[in-house]
Order: structure tokens, then sequence, then C-alpha cells
């Protein structure tokens, strides 16, 4: 189903025009060289924008694997780094010292070999009239016209841009005829090349048999190409590969002969993963050493920008701008992220999400004809790792998105609360949430997969999410309240995920249920008046009880709690005596608790479990953001009056 899906894809961005021709990609080259037809040198172009970071795509031809000790020789067509195309060493070390002849020489046999099938194609000529003026300069007789002898050709590209091609190690050169008049068309891209690549793409294959992905019969793939996956030790890893005489192959078969997949199907499945794995786009995103995967097939562009803001990465407004994501955001994307509206944005993600969803299906429909799929992909030594793969309508998935976000939302602690459009919610900041590390490749892979498996259908959040988040608030001593926004709704949506059918457990409800009766529920607020009583007892206090007693409290409240409500009782004391009615006010909220409570006593069991506790951080974080200031300020205003 994965190669079939990522075929059809292909074949749909070729309808549409958006895929390069047999044995051609589109490769991002950030330098390019502008030649004369004489091969005379004119200048450089740096490719590199604000929109294109590693440099502008081209129709080159597509990248050879280079592996094994004699992978030097192996040279891109007219296209590569600086040790092939320069003859400079792409980087300092000595191994790139001794090998960037070698590569400079392979990259002139590539060139040669096409001057000879193609003598009258003027770009290749001025290539190699390109190389042939500057190896006559290394041969001329030093004169005072020249400083030092041409030794390479590093002696003619500016210094400056040199600099820059050293700092990006690996950095792609191709070159461009000064008469070209469409600047995208470089030599490399040349129809000569197209047909090259074309006619050599046809002879690789020997064996022909019936292509499992097309049912077509054609020439089998013994190999494939890699895939363009970032993190991944190698480059190019592989999808699909049979390793040689290691107990995989059967009836005397060998490598891709044992599971026949068309050359054609082959090349397409790589083209179509590779275009949607491409840099900067909206249908991948990477979390640790994962990359996931979107498509679908309505080829709706800004459904998956959406799906992508709305599952993986939210939008980036000021706030969010902390720990490693502050490294790699620029001042003027923050500056440019402070002038943008939350809100309004926010609403437009839903109502795009919204505008989406057909009629939703309680169960993934294998037959309805729209299609969204979602590919997690993992490096794994020389090959990559299918780690998750989901599909069904896109109603159905845009749908458990929504319901996702639903779940998600809850009151702020300023007390806002917008039932029609919820703030996102995505997995990236989830995991930022109850996890500690910073750096995402430290965040167990299982639960972001697991995480991610029970929006995509709607299921309860996994256990381990649960636990990684009462552990973060029970050892959380950077924040000053260690229940925040978001960790409160994934504790709240993680309960009525996980009980929204068991009628013994009420459902949580997105602010203050005073109704509520669940001694666990009740403990939290009844935690979170203690505190706050505390505080305007002792302004300014530096321990505060939730600082001392919050784990303590939702772990083993039976314990502990007969301690804090004598505590809290001197507090209240001293509030009576300093601010009159606050104090009173205080009395009957706590009342109103402990009402609740069998006997109207504050008896609880000696443990809590992790649902509970759950819970408990629920009904703590209710308690706090419904704090009415206020009430607070007239409790007090009046009891001044009364003074007066």
């Amino acid at each position: 189903m994965i190669l079939k899906a990522l075929y059809d894809y292909y074949q749909a961005m070729a309808k549409l025009g958006k895929v390069a021709s047999p044995g051609m990609e589109w490769k991002a080259i950030p330098f390019v060289i502008v030649i004369d037809e004489d091969g005379t040198f004119r200048r450089v172009i740096d490719t590199r924008d604000k929109e294109h970071k590693q440099g502008r795509e081209y129709l080159v031809a597509k990248a050879k694997e280079r592996q094994g000790k004699n992978s030097y020789a192996i040279a891109q067509i007219l296209w590569d780094h600086a040790g092939y195309v320069l003859g400079t060493p792409k980087d300092d070390s000595k191994k790139e010292q001794v090998m960037a002849p070698k590569q400079h020489e392979a990259f002139k046999l590539e060139l040669t070999k096409l001057r000879e099938l193609f003598p009258e194609n003027k770009g290749f000529k001025a290539i190699e009239l390109f190389y042939k003026k500057y190896e006559e300069k290394k041969e001329e007789e030093r004169s005072d016209l020249f400083a030092e002898e041409v030794k390479d050709l590093s002696n003619i590209i500016p210094e400056d841009i040199l600099l820059e091609i050293k700092k990006k190690v690996g950095a792609n050169i191709s070159f461009l005829l000064s008469t070209e008049s469409n600047p995208n068309k470089l030599i490399s891209s040349h129809e000569d090349i197209q047909s090259y690549q074309a006619g050599g793409a046809e002879e690789e294959g020997e064996d022909k048999g019936r292509c499992l992905v097309t049912g077509e019969e054609g020439i089998i793939a013994r190999k494939h190409d890699g895939i363009s996956l970032i993190g991944a030790p190698q480059a190019n890893p592989k999808l699909i590969s049979f390793q040689k005489s290691s107990g995989y192959d059967s009836y005397g078969k060998e490598q891709g002969l044992n599971a026949p997949i068309s050359q054609t199907a082959s090349d397409a499945i790589i083209s179509g993963l590779n275009m949607l794995l491409g840099k900067d786009k909206n249908t991948n995103y990477r979390i640790g050493e994962t990359t996931f995967v979107f498509w679908n097939t309505l080829q709706d562009y800004e459904l998956l920008k959406v799906y992508q803001e709305a599952t993986f990465t939210g939008l980036p407004f000021d706030s969010d701008f902390d720990d490693e994501e502050e490294e790699a955001t620029s001042t003027s994307k923050k500056e440019s992220a402070k002038k943008r509206d939350p809100e309004k944005e926010t609403k437009v993600v839903i109502q795009a999400l919204r505008s989406a969803l057909g009629s939703k299906n309680a169960y993934i429909d294998q037959d309805h004809s729209d299609r969204f799929y979602i590919l997690a992909l993992a490096p794994n030594a020389k090959r990559v790792s299918v780690k998750l793969w989901m599909e069904g309508t896109v109603s159905e998935i845009v749908g458990n998105t929504l319901a996702h976000l639903d779940d998600m939302n809850i009151v702020s602690l300023k007390g806002l609360l917008d039932e029609e459009i919820p703030p996102l919610r995505p997995i990236y900041r989830i995991m930022k949430a109850i996890y500690t590390a910073t750096d995402s490749t430290k965040w167990p892979r299982q639960v972001v997969q697991e995480l991610l498996e029970s929006i995509i259908k709607g299921l309860p959040y996994p256990p381990a999410l649960q636990m990684a988040c009462l552990e973060r608030i029970h050892h959380d001593h950077t924040t000053k309240y260690p229940v925040t926004e978001l960790r409160a709704a994934l504790l709240k949506a993680y309960i009525n995920r996980k009980h929204r059918k068991n009628p013994q457990i009420k459902q949580l409800t997105m602010a203050l249920d005073k109704s509520n009766s669940n001694p666990a529920y009740l403990a939290g607020r009844l935690f979170a008046l203690l505190e706050r009583i505390q505080e305007k007892a002792i302004p300014g206090v530096k321990a505060n009880i939730t600082d001392r007693y919050f784990r303590t409290a939702s772990a083993t409240p039976g314990i502990i709690f007969g301690r804090l409500l004598q505590l809290s009782a001197f507090h209240l004391s001293k509030i009576k005596k300093e601010q009159g009615g606050l104090g009173y006010y205080f009395d009957r909220q706590i009342q109103e608790v402990l009402e609740l409570l069998p006997g109207g006593q504050a008896t609880f069991d000696k443990f809590f479990s992790p649902d509970q506790q759950s819970i408990f951080a629920v009904g703590y974080y209710h308690q706090k953001a419904y704090r009415d200031q206020k009430d607070e300020n007239e409790a007090t205003e009046t009891e001044q009056e009364t003074e007066n």
C-alpha cells in the first residue's frame, strides 16, 4: 500500500506537470558558474535567498549513488560539489585534500563522454573550453600580469565566493551559459542530458517481469535509488532494498527480483517520496530522528499546510520561540511573528480544517476515493525503517485532528475560553511541555508515534504520555506553577478519551465544574485554594505549599491534607485580621468544596492512582483559572466599608 500510494502521488504530480522527466530530478544548486561559449569565466551566482535557503532548485540528472573505496570515481552529470567541479577540497580534512584532484578528473571524464555523444552541444563545449583555457594558463610562463601561477580553478573564483562555498560543506555547483535567455536552464538541465538519462534508465534492467506495484510487464529494477532523508547516517538511504546472499533470496532470485518492481515504478516511487521530503515543504515534519510525511489524493496543499500547523508545528508566535527554536530562528522572523494575530490565524487554521470535512465516519473507510496518508520514516544504518503507516479518508483524519483539538481545549489561566475555536496543540509543543530535554532527538520515539496514531485514529492517548506529564509536573522546579495550561489540557484530554465510555467517571469540562464530586478533582480544587490563601497571607513567599507539597498532596492526599488544612488555618487567621472580609470569602470557598465530599470533611484515600493524580491536577488548574479577582477585591472592600 505504501509503494502504491507513493506511485499514485508521482503520477498525479506528473499530470500537473510538477515532476521531473525520467532520470532527472530537482536539486538545490546554491552556486552557479556563468561562462561564455568560448569558456571565459564571467561570474558566480549565489542562488540562496530567504525563500531558497539551500539554493534554488534546478532540473538536473538524478544523483548517482556513491559508496565504497572508489566512490571518488563517480561524478554527477555536470553538477557536483567543489571537489568534482573545481578540484578544490570540500572541507579542510586531509582525506578531501587527497581526493579532490581524483574527483575532478572523474568529473572531466564524465564531460568527455558527453562531448563525444553530443559534439554539437554548445554548453558542453563551453565547459570543456573553460577547463582547457585555465589548463593552458598553468603551462604558460609566469609574467608580470599574474601575481602567481594559476594552479587550480580556485584561483579564478572570487575569494569571497570561495569562502561561502567552503562554509556550506558539500555545496552543489553547476554551469550556466551567459547567452542563455532562461536563467533557470543550466547546462546540466539541457535536453540532451534528459534524453541521455531517459535512454540510460531503459538500459539499466536486464530482467523483465510483472511489476507488483503497477501490474504491468516491464524491466525489473535489481537495485533501487535512495531517498533524501535528513538525519540519516549515510547519504541516500534506501527505502526498498534486498541484502544480497544474506538469507533473503528465494527461488534462485537475487536483490530486487525477489519482489519485482519495474524500473519505471521504482523511479516514480522514489521521486514522489523525495518530493514529499523536500525541505521547507508542508508535506513533512521531523521530530527527533523520525520524519513524518503526509499527503492526500486531493492534491490540496492548503489543507496540508493547515494540517501540519494543527498537528505538528503550531503557529510561530512570539511565545513559541524558546530553547532550541530560539537558536534556529532569526531576529527578523521573530519580529514578524510579533506582528501576527494569534487568534485570527488560529481561526483560519480551524476553519480550513472544518471546511475539509465531509461526513465523519466512525471507522477507516478503505473504499472512499479521497485518501489521506501519513508515513513515519527513521534512518537505520544504510536503510530506512518504516515506523508508522496510516491512511483514511480526508474527513476521517481531519475530523479526528479537530476532535484532538477540542479534547485539548481548556480555559486559560487568565480565565479566557473559546469553545468554538480551540487553540492549536501540536505534537512538538506537547512533547516539549512534558519532557525536560529541549533536543527532540532525546524524546522517546515510541511515545511520539503512539501519540500521533491516537490523534489520527481518535483513540485514547498512550499511558506513557500521562506518566511523563505527571512526572514533569512533580519535578518541575523551573516554573512557578508546574501545572501549566498545556499540561492541564493534556491530562484532561487523556482522562476524557480513556474513560469516554465509562459512565462512572465524569468527563472533565473545559473550565471549573462546581458540580463535579470526584474526590481527586475536589482535592485539586482544595489545594489551589490553600495555595491562594497562603499567597494572600504571606505575599512574595519564596517557597509556597505548591513547591513543598504538591507531589505529596496529589499522590498521597490522605496523609498530607490534614496538615495542610492546619497550616492554612493560621494563614486564614492572619488574613481575617489584616483584610477581614477576604478571609471569610476564602472560608466560604473552602466550605463549598468540602460540602461535595462525603461527610463534608477533607478525608481522602491514602493513595491516588495516576488517573486520580491527573484529575487532581486538572481540578487544581481549574480552580486557579477560576480565581475571581473581582470577588476577592469586593470581599476586601466590603470589610473596609464595614470598619469605616
